[in-house]
């Protein structure tokens, strides 16, 4: 077998596998977007060829749905009848529960799965340990080689000494044998046997991190090893079973007839309320809000605006939470470097924090509680992970643990207090620097070098041309988010998703310090016809999607907006109310009581559900705000600010769908097939895992890394469902005429999305008096809701 066709199957097969993001980093995405150029339900029949999965809802969960009024009964049974099923609704949901298998297939650890994941884990690991593999420096398959050599549990460990130093050398000799035509589905095999860590590798490979770039791991050196543990094991690795068959699949066909009409019925509704109200082309006549707030598209966001804009003269916008500024921010505090753009869109930028003339001393505080911090937890490491210490650190900090337990458990709101004192007296670098951002140093350069005026300019218009915005309030807030909880390995997937699992809040920063420049706004009216009026100003804040609270980064702004900055304040503070009443389920509740809740809910130790994150995502809204404010949307849409009329040869739109349209695509799908098969796409239950490495999950004390969202992000319990999966229905408040040529520009991405089925797109065109016009095979329904 040439070396060539190896490299080109392996790299061919990778296109489909799972990528798999670090807990720290966690990203939300299609498990089969390498699938996406077919419809739908062939690329889950596809799958199915290498991996035993479900790839709809349960019987269970489409009889919650009927039951509470989420299928429409006529709509289902239309579906049944186009589908040739010839069964009542009571039939086919009978003739489902007969077919479920509630038990799913899992991969079994044999020898060689067991014996390969304990290498993985060793060598992935990410400071973990006190004594790390050694050679890891010079790749996974070398650094294998030299130490498997003293693995007593591999059997023939003198096969090891005759391997070729090259892992493709390794491979090649491996598949000597292996006819051409058989190639492709012994590596896919290989390759799909543990998806969660052939995943991970995918990730380490494409993202070119840190820990990659000092411990380098391919797909090549995985299937080397791999194949090599099958000889020593005295195992032929071309012999495999195909996925077993699993009886619930025989009702597939039933399911996706329940599918589509829990998804129409979701359309319907939807589109009633979007055309039940008239949308003026400039419902304020000029007049200027109090202040304008710009949040996430995020749909958590939803709540937040509405409630928002019912206690004041304010006006909100959408907009992708990395507001446009697609950039790595380098952690002074963690000494990190993190993305924070979505993982689609290469990050062009960094930002560094600078510290302000004046601010010295509060700098020097921080580092002085930082430093200590850390020595503190390298010190607890050391004891905790050095085999003789570790006995006399549990005696010596069993009653301090056990103290911090206590309090944890039946006072975590007091403990909140606390935290918030400790965070107050240590400082943030938000409060003594500036971030300041630059372009990413190039093997030109060989440095970074700073914006131009010019470059800024274009990073503000991108932001404002997108938005469709019209009149500048004299407060302007960009108001990136982030989540706070305690005790939750997932907790980088309730922060921002366009910022690939990172807060949005240094984002919202730069873009306020780049709008606030005189000669940016300068640039902004003389070359983009955008004139920001003397008297606005730009402010940054973070939305705490878990309490609903703000923090604002205003410390060093005019002392003559501060009485405006604390009005709007105390205004979020009852909007923050009124939001929590609603997510926490507290109607009758007053503002002490919610803000407690609150408080709870980010510092509860035990709190399995601290928020529900994008749980019950279901569309993307494309228009002016004036399509949605007076409607309740039930944190399940994505929100993004557009006026068609001011985007007359469709550029801006273009953007919207070419960027934000698929990442929330990929968080839908993430949400649909974590909820579909937990066991597969998922993580399971907390309750069991177990985090290994510092940057992954696995079920018990092994097994495959784990890749989705718990349960306990998806289910209020072992019976009710949080999440009900529907593909996403996407609508645009623009004309048939202009949304229509930039689909058939992008066949191969836009195109195949929309007629594959992977997302429903309807217009609702102004032109023709807000007529909703589908443009998805199934979705005609909707011309006769009007």
């Amino acid at each position: 077998m040439k070396k060539d066709a190896i490299v080109d199957t392996v790299r061919s097969i990778s296109d489909n596998l799972i990528k798999n993001w670090p807990l720290y980093s966690f990203v939300t995405s299609n498990p089969l977007s390498g699938l996406e150029d077919q419809p739908f339900e062939q690329a889950i029949e596809d799958t199915r060829k290498y991996l035993n999965i479900n790839g709809y809802p349960s019987a269970d969960a489409f009889e919650q749905a009927f039951t509470q009024g989420d299928i429409d009964q006529d709509i289902l049974e239309k579906q049944l009848q186009e589908k040739g099923i010839p069964l009542s609704v009571d039939k086919s949901l009978q003739q489902m529960h007969t077919f479920e298998n509630p038990e799913n297939a899992q991969t079994k650890l044999d020898d060689v799965n067991r014996n390969l994941i304990k290498w993985l884990s060793v060598f992935l690991d990410q400071g973990s340990t006190e004594w790390p593999m050694p050679y890891r420096d010079e790749g996974f398959y070398n650094s294998w080689k030299k130490n498997a050599q003293h693995d007593h549990t591999l059997p023939r460990r003198d096969l090891i000494n005759t391997l070729p130093d090259d892992p493709l050398d390794a491979l090649q000799h491996l598949l000597e044998d292996v006819e051409k035509n058989e190639l492709e589905t012994i590596l896919k095999h290989h390759l799909l046997t543990l998806p969660g860590w052939t995943g991970y590798i995918k990730y380490r490979m494409e993202s070119g991190n840190d820990w990659q770039l000092a411990f380098p791991i391919t797909l090549i050196d995985y299937l080397a090893v791999r194949l090599t543990i099958y000889t020593e094991f005295g195992k032929d690795f071309r012999e495999h079973q195909s996925p077993s068959t699993n009886t619930s699949h025989k009702g597939d066909n039933i399911k996706s007839a329940w599918l589509r009409a829990m998804e129409l019925t979701y359309q319907q509704k939807l589109t009633k309320q979007l055309t039940a109200q008239s949308i003026p082309e400039n419902d304020r006549d000029g007049k200027r809000p109090e202040a304008q707030l710009v949040f996430c598209i995020d749909t958590r966001s939803e709540r937040i605006r509405r409630t928002i804009e019912q206690v004041g003269d304010y006006e909100t916008f959408g907009y992708a939470g990395f507001f446009g500024v697609a950039m790595e921010y380098q952690h002074p505090e963690k000494n990190i470097s993190n993305k924070s753009c979505p993982p689609i869109v290469d990050a062009k930028f960094e930002a560094r924090e600078e510290i302000r003339a004046d601010q010295q001393a509060a700098a020097d505080n921080f580092d002085f509680y930082n430093t200590l911090h850390k020595a503190f937890n390298e010190f607890r490491f050391t004891l905790k992970n050095n085999i003789p210490a570790s006995f006399g650190y549990v005696e010596s900090a069993g009653f301090f643990y056990g103290l911090s337990m206590i309090l944890r458990t039946l006072f975590p709101a007091s403990v909140y207090r606390l935290k918030e004192k400790a965070k107050r007296r240590k400082g943030s670098p938000e409060g003594f620097s500036k971030a300041k951002l630059s372009t990413k140093a190039t093997s030109d350069s060989g440095h970074p070098d700073h914006l131009s005026i010019d470059q800024k300019a274009q990073i503000a218009s991108a932001a404002f041309d997108l938005m469709g915005w019209d009149t500048f309030a004299p407060l302007v807030v960009f108001a990136g988010h982030g989540s706070e909880t305690s005790n939750n390995p997932f907790g980088s997937s309730l922060d921002c998703g366009a910022c690939a699992g990172s807060k949005g809040r240094h984002n919202a920063r730069i873009l306020a310090d780049i709008c606030n420049e005189q000669k940016v706004r300068m640039t902004l009216a003389e070359q983009h016809d955008i004139h920001i009026p003397k008297d606005t100003l730009f402010v940054a804040a973070e939305h705490n999607t878990t309490s609903n609270g703000f923090e604002f980064f205003d410390q060093h702004l005019p002392d003559d907006k501060y009485a405006q900055i604390k009005e709007l304040k105390d205004k979020l503070d009852d909007a923050q109310h009124l939001a929590n009443k609603e997510q926490f389920n507290l109607a009758d509740a007053n503002t002490t009581q919610t803000l407690a809740e609150a408080h709870r809910r980010t510092s509860d130790w035990a709190e399995t559900r601290p928020e529900w994150g994008l749980a019950g995502n279901a569309s993307f809204i494309i228009g002016p705000r004036a399509l949605t404010s007076n409607l309740d949307l039930q944190a399940r849409s994505f929100l993004h600010s557009y006026n068609w009329q001011k985007d007359p040869d469709g550029q801006k739109l273009e953007g919207i769908l070419q960027g934000p349209m698929v990442v929330t695509q990929w968080i839908n799908s993430h949400y649909y097939f974590a909820s579909v098969d937990n066991e597969f796409f998922g993580s399971g239950t907390k309750i069991t895992q177990n985090i290994t490495g510092n940057f992954g999950v696995v079920q018990g004390n092994g097994g495959d890394l784990k890749s989705g969202l718990p349960l306990e992000s998806l289910r209020e319990n072992d019976y009710q469902l949080q999440h009900f999966p529907l593909r996403l229905s996407v609508f645009i408040h623009a004309p048939q005429s202009r949304v229509t040529p930039i689909i058939s520009e992008h066949p191969d991405t836009l195109g195949n999305l929309i007629e594959n089925e992977w997302v429903y797109l309807s217009i609702i065109d102004p032109t023709l008096g807000n007529k909703v016009i589908p443009m998805s095979n199934h979705s005609k329904t909707l011309e006769n809701i009007r």
